[in-house]
């Protein structure tokens, strides 16, 4: 897949679940709790969704004003991907 279209995926993925609170461009902790159940089904399979999601929401909000803007939600993909590459080696 080239890099482009995941870019793209992670641009539609932000705005599909930012917005169900009627303010677009930014993630509220409900909206990410939901991100994460339905686009990390693994992570959601502990059963500690609720819990992970907080934590989440507490690394991604990096200007601590309880929302994830799409600028913070790519900086954590970014950082995510470093994390599972590091995994792999």
């Amino acid at each position: 897949m080239p890099l482009e279209e995941l870019c793209e995926a992670m641009i539609q993925t932000f705005k599909k679940y930012s917005g169900a609170d009627g303010k677009t461009g930014e993630l509220n902790q409900d909206e990410l709790t939901k991100l994460i159940k339905e686009e990390f089904p693994s992570l959601s399979a502990s059963g500690k969704d609720e819990d992970m999601a907080k934590e989440v929401m507490k690394m991604m909000d990096l200007d601590g004003d309880k929302k994830v803007s799409f600028k913070e939600f790519a900086i954590f993909l970014a950082f995510l991907s470093m994390l599972l590459e590091e995994c792999e080696s």
